[in-house]
């Protein structure tokens, strides 16, 4: 049977091809959003109401309570949480749901989550239970804003029960196995001050063009790619021109021209399940083939998590994009006191009493007036003092009308011919009493444009002796604002920077970006969420500063599944260790009668983990051949292409100073914006 040759980017396609013609979700969806900047359709998101980002925080933490979709429907439990929500302070809620350095501030005395805002979150979990008890997933900080062009359907989705408590068992004793390899010399990763042990990582030994071998035709598989495959292949340049000259070519310095990260690929069996049909790159296939079948079962229960953040939608009878909210009225001079609460003269009382008096020259830069237009005005018109206590008519919610969740596209029917690549982590967040505390990251989308990842899932397999852990979502939002600025008359945007909690007005160092909220990740939590979401892991510490502990996790990145790039399947395994062990064998009796010239040169090579040579064998080493003769030796003592540990890290080094640059130019290109109204 003919070899399938694929189209890769960088091999047979320009390095920064993106797949194109999107069409909304759906049967005609051409390819599934990713990426960081506005060339990639769908990555962008509108802006949202703060009532309504707070109702997204109030169904996800209604959904973590235990039995949460029997108790949905028990009155006097409801009772019981509407009572906890409306009388809570909301002033960490608000924390959550502005922007990090954003300067509105909260309504003082108006509550966000109110009861007709409660009742919409009631009856909107009730469409949740529904499809939880046909799914076990559980549909969280889901909204339909994406933007007018590209309509998009934005959520996470957590599942505390889909993974079985036997592969739980055993991805945890995987992890031991994998562990106790590494006992001598832990693979901590860089920057992490010893926090963060790397058990399988893609940025190790990863694809580097101009150096690693690659065979056109997928070939490499699993239990043969060390034996047969480590070293064949012929090194790449990356293409760099083509025919696809479009608007992504301002964003180049989003790909790298050096480094990618290798999926596997699997294929879809006749039953439903999925197998590897390549190695996972950096978990050997021989030594590991059990925690293969356990990845696989993983992955298996993974895929309809992902198929409900990539092609999900919450529908109802009369919308595809059912909004929660009324939208916000134009706002001018004639109308500007109906979307503001009524002048209250026992409020203005109360904030004197308590301060002493209102200074209205240090009302903010929401007032209407100009600041020397202030000193001919009467200090202590009651108007004028409201303006620095009012709140906003926050908007109400809609009529509520029953969702159904349901998902446009199956990737075991629309990709059962080609499979799937995905990416695999594996990593544990290691504590002491010395190192206690796990600063929260930066934010950041998974990958750079070479990955093509359009969706992750993060399985939390093993927590131990830790504060709870959170993630944080954002997306990056239009700076053009169309909408908004139609509805706004110059100089008046008090109302709706507070009915959006963000600034729309230039300002130094803002941010065009949406906050969606966190979600927690306790044990045995599985939460999938597109590549459109910027993330940030909260900090988090140990619970019992006297001992140690943990928090492990595996980590799957799903590659477009529309745009294939090169894998495991190209690039045989670039392992020197590997190759070593599978040659000269890891055992004393396997070295035999070895020249100590060559095997002293395979030390040098970094097989000395693979080989495991005796003490005595160690101790006689002499080079005994002149010079000369052992370089020659050296050239011949194994195939081009294969990187030592040391040459693995030299490249880990370089490739994540790479990603630095790149999330700066994010940063840059697409975060850092001002609304500018």
């Amino acid at each position: 049977m003919a070899l399938t040759l694929y189209k890769y980017p960088g091999i047979n396609l320009p390095l920064w091809h993106l797949t194109q013609n999107y069409d909304a979700m759906g049967a005609g969806v051409k390819f599934y959003r990713y990426g960081s900047f506005e060339g990639a359709d769908g990555c962008l998101s509108e802006l949202i109401q703060v009532r309504e980002v707070a109702m997204l925080l109030l169904m996800d933490r209604l959904t973590d309570k235990p039995d949460w979709n029997t108790k949905l429907f028990d009155d006097s439990i409801v009772a019981d949480w509407r009572r906890e929500t409306l009388t809570q302070n909301e002033t960490d809620l608000y924390k959550e749901i502005v922007a990090d350095h954003i300067r509105v501030p909260m309504p003082k005395r108006t509550r966000i989550i109110n009861e007709a805002a409660f009742d919409y979150c009631i009856a909107e979990l009730k469409c949740k239970a529904a499809h939880f008890k046909e799914t076990g997933l559980i549909f969280t900080l889901n909204s339909s804003q994406g933007t007018a062009e590209v309509p998009c359907f934005n959520t996470a989705v957590k599942a505390d029960s889909l993974v079985t408590k036997e592969l739980q068992t055993g991805l945890k004793v995987a992890f031991e196995k994998l562990r106790a390899e590494q006992a001598a010399e832990p693979n901590w990763h860089p920057g992490s001050q010893g926090r963060v042990q790397d058990l399988v990582h893609p940025s190790m030994y990863p694809f580097v063009y101009g150096e690693s071998k690659v065979i056109p035709e997928e070939v490499v598989g699993v239990a043969d790619a060390v034996d047969r495959w480590s070293g064949k292949g012929e090194p790449v340049q990356p293409l760099l021109e083509g025919d696809d000259e479009d608007e992504t070519v301002i964003y180049r310095n989003f790909w790298s021209e050096t480094y990618q990260w290798l999926p596997a690929n699997l294929a879809f069996q006749e039953n439903g399940s999925v197998r590897f049909t390549s190695y996972i790159n950096n978990l050997h296939p021989q030594k590991h083939a059990g925690t293969y079948q356990l990845l696989e079962k993983l992955i298996e229960t993974v895929i309809p998590a992902w198929e409900s953040v990539l092609s999900g939608k919450a529908t109802t009878d009369s919308s595809d994009a059912p909004d929660r909210l009324k939208y916000p009225p134009p706002v001018n001079r004639s109308n500007e006191n109906d979307v503001w609460g009524e002048v209250n003269p026992d409020v203005i009382a109360e904030y004197e009493e308590k301060h002493g008096g209102i200074d209205v020259g240090d009302i903010p830069r929401y007032s209407d007036e100009d600041s020397d237009d202030l000193e001919s005005l009467e200090r202590d018109s009651p108007l004028l003092k409201w303006g620095s206590l009012r709140d906003p008519i926050l908007m109400e919610p809609l009529k509520f009308e029953p969702y159904t969740y349901t998902v446009e596209q199956r990737l075991r029917g629309r990709f059962k011919e080609t499979g799937l690549q995905v990416i695999v982590k594996m990593a544990s967040i290691e504590l002491t009493p010395e190192k206690p505390r796990f600063p929260k990251s930066d934010w950041h989308i998974e990958g750079q444009m070479n990955e093509h990842i359009v969706a992750i899932a993060l399985y939390y397999l093993d927590s131990s002796n830790v504060t709870p852990g959170r993630i944080l979502f954002r997306m990056a939002t239009s700076p053009d604002q169309e909408n908004l600025r139609s509805q706004v008359t110059f100089g008046m945007h008090e109302f709706y920077e507070r009915i959006y909690g963000t600034t729309l007005r230039a300002e130094v160092d803002k941010e065009c970006v949406q906050p969606y909220g966190s979600v927690a990740t306790p044990e045995g939590r599985l939460l999938a969420f597109p590549n459109v979401f910027q993330r940030r892991v909260s900090s988090f510490s140990l619970q019992d500063r006297t001992k140690p502990g943990h928090c492990r996790f595996v980590a799957l990145w799903l590659v477009d599944p529309f745009q294939r790039i090169i894998s495991t399947a190209n690039v045989p395994p670039q392992r020197f260790d590997w190759w070593a062990e599978a040659v000269f064998g890891s055992e004393p009796k396997d070295i035999g009668d070895m020249p100590p010239e060559v095997f002293q040169i395979l030390l040098e090579q970094g097989a000395a983990e693979a080989i495991k040579p005796p003490k005595e064998l160690l101790q006689s080493l002499k080079n005994k051949l002149p010079a000369e003769l052992m370089e020659m030796v050296r050239r011949a003592a194994g195939p081009a292409g294969l990187m030592t540990t040391e040459q693995a890290r030299q490249h880990r080094k370089a490739l994540m100073e790479e990603r630095i640059g790149f999330a700066e130019a994010v940063k840059e290109r697409t975060w850092t914006n001002t609304y500018a109204f």
